[in-house]
């Protein structure tokens, strides 16, 4: 399946709300030509849509009635020749040992996906996360029911979900771009974490995980055979990825990402039309466009539009291939699958992992290693936006997550821990937004640098050799020579490309490329200002609407950049009208989003009473 959401009646005495599958029925697409389908019985419903990315349903329901359900592609590892094995015979093979209580299975699973499996005759529902919980799924509970869905607006678009504001939730969003955990804006609802197995019946809720990143051990392999290891599975993540296609569609940016997979693609024999959508004139630009004419794919350059705050680059990418004057010269077998780089600067490149945090981390110093990361990533709560009477529990958000987040994290590492802290919340919240408007642009990215068993050889190598994307460099020379023969853009303070860059060529953060993004900015900001301004119904119990017009007033004459006060305003004002005004009570926003009790590595939900 491509979006999945269902309902499940906890103790069976209490029918379904008709009202609430309709509800999900209207709001699982929004797209009309999306054909939605439906399972029900006394206990379950169950609503799908596919859009045939990957071939063959991942939809199966037994004589019995148990089902099986699930969005993206497991990829296991059986130990056979598996290139052409469909996710239907994946889904079968966990189906049948998910029946069994066996979850030894998803041990073998290296894809992204995440699923539902239903047991009629048990009275049980699980929830399941792939290892790293890139593909979203989401859950709300109470005494009754339990609602869940792959993508959060459709959630969000349940009326009888109550919605009530994770004022945690949207300060970490505030201050980091994403929540931590398993948060998210509103109280109740929950993302899965990753490898978690959510499992319901009518008394308990309980978390558990089948997969630890933090038991991989260090490995004592030489460098040359960490980088060997790492260019091997590296390949087959790609080659599995890929099947037997013959011709593919992928991101070329001027960076190294989006290059090693089209390199990989070209080493397997893989036709590759490629895509550019940076700004003219930068190194992202010109150096996607001249390694697309080395590597001799059929390439195509759309330019970014200066002044594009939020571009949707699932949603451009899905346009420029529709419009694409080679797409019938030489069609793509599977023209709805595209490739991303995404991942790779963080998985291997070691991005946000600075050797002042690994030596603090391993100095014992968490508390010194989490302010030098939030310094680096200028990353704050905005306490003076704030009333004064919620400072107390907000001000030291993040700081407080990051410890808890890192606090569940055991490396013998420690510097480890803050890599995987970053893999596990910063990464696999990258994609979210691809996931939720997927019923928009109907494409699946296939994701190689999140590929478990690629990730594993990363996780083994010693934290030193990695940073500052130097094992990344020396893993270069395994792909073909074509790889460095342009050069590309690299990040400030890590590894410099070797190759001279063109003078005219910019860094696309350079100042210069910088001023339209900023005008086109004062004008959304001050617009979105007006419009809480205006709003009768301004978040007062949260925000200080004197701070904020102050603020706004010293961005607007230029005498300060205060813009980060009214993004942040905005992300409180936008969730608390979709909460109409209910927010936490601050006396639980200490605690986290929702009643959660830790039983050492798995958990237990006390669950609110809500649908009805």
């Amino acid at each position: 399946m491509t979006l999945f959401a269902g309902i499940f009646s906890r103790n069976g005495n209490q029918p379904i709300p008709e009202s609430a599958c309709d509800e999900l029925r209207r709001v699982i697409s929004r797209d009309d030509r999306d054909e939605a389908r439906t399972f029900r019985d006394q206990k379950y419903f169950l609503v799908k849509v596919d859009i045939g990315a990957f071939e063959g349903p991942a939809f199966q329901v037994d004589d019995n009635g148990s089902v099986s359900v699930l969005a993206g592609e497991p990829l296991i590892d059986d130990g056979d020749d598996v290139a052409g094995q469909s996710r239907t015979k994946e889904l079968g093979l966990l189906h049948e040992s998910w029946k069994q209580n066996d979850w030894r299975v998803l041990k073998r699973a290296r894809g992204v996906f995440s699923a539902a499996h239903y047991q009629p005759l048990a009275g049980k529902l699980y929830l399941i996360s792939d290892k790293l919980s890139i593909r979203p799924l989401y859950y709300w509970a109470d005494d009754q029911f339990v609602v869940f869905a792959s993508a959060l607006r459709i959630l969000e678009g349940v009326d009888s979900i109550p919605k009530s504001m994770d004022l945690r939730g949207v300060t970490e969003m505030c201050g980091l771009g994403y929540p931590l955990g398993s948060r998210t804006p509103y109280c109740g609802v929950f993302l899965l974490n990753a490898a978690e197995i959510i499992q319901v019946d009518a008394k308990n809720i309980v978390r558990s995980c089948y997969w630890h990143w933090d038991e991989i051990e260090t490995s004592r392999a030489s460098e040359k055979e960490l980088l060997h290891n790492a260019h091997a599975a590296f390949m087959q993540a790609v080659s599995r990825r890929n099947k037997n296609d013959k011709t593919t569609i992928a991101y070329l940016s001027g960076g190294l990402d989006s290059r090693c997979t089209v390199v990989a693609l070209l080493e397997l024999g893989t036709r590759v039309h490629t895509f550019n959508f940076a700004l003219p004139g930068t190194q992202d630009y010109l150096f996607g466009n001249d390694f697309a004419l080395q590597a001799g794919t059929i390439h195509e350059a759309v330019p970014k539009e200066h002044g594009d705050l939020t571009p949707d680059y699932s949603a451009i990418m899905a346009r420029a291939w529709e419009s694409s004057p080679h797409r019938l010269e030489q069609p793509a077998e599977r023209p709805s699958l595209v490739w991303s780089g995404e991942g790779g600067s963080v998985a291997l490149g070691h991005v946000h992992l600075s050797r002042e945090i690994v030596g603090l981390m391993r100095d014992g110093k968490t508390d010194d290693a989490i302010d030098a990361f939030l310094r680096q990533e200028q990353a704050s709560v905005t306490s003076r936006l704030l009333r004064p009477e919620l400072n107390d529990s907000l001000a030291n958000a993040l700081h407080i997550g990051i410890h808890e987040e890192l606090g569940n994290l055991h490396c013998a590492d420690p510097a480890r821990n803050f890599y995987l802290f970053l893999l596990l919340n910063d990464q696999r919240r990258k994609l979210a937004t691809h996931f939720e408007n997927i019923d928009l642009h109907h494409l699946e990215f296939q994701l190689p640098f999140f590929d478990s068993e690629f990730l594993a050889t990363i996780v083994a190598a010693p934290v030193d050799t990695c940073l500052r994307h130097r094992f990344y460099l020396d893993w270069l020379k395994l792909f073909a020579p074509l790889v460095t023969r342009v050069p590309w853009q690299a990040y400030p303070g890590h590894e410099p490309c070797p190759l001279k860059a063109p003078e005219h060529a910019a860094y696309q953060w350079d100042g210069a490329f910088q001023a339209d993004q900023a005008s086109a900015l004062k004008q959304e900001l001050l617009s979105q200002a007006a419009q809480m301004f205006g709003a009768p119904n301004f978040p007062d119990a949260i925000l200080s609407k004197q701070y904020l017009r102050i603020a706004t007033l010293i961005y607007r004459f230029g005498l300060r950049d205060y813009s980060y006060v009214i993004q942040a305003a905005w992300k409180y004002f936008t969730y608390w009208r979709r909460c109409y005004g209910q927010t936490a009570p601050p006396s639980r926003i200490g605690i986290g989003g929702g009643s959660i009790k830790s039983l050492g590595r798995s958990h237990r939900l006390n669950s609110e009473k809500g649908l009805s």
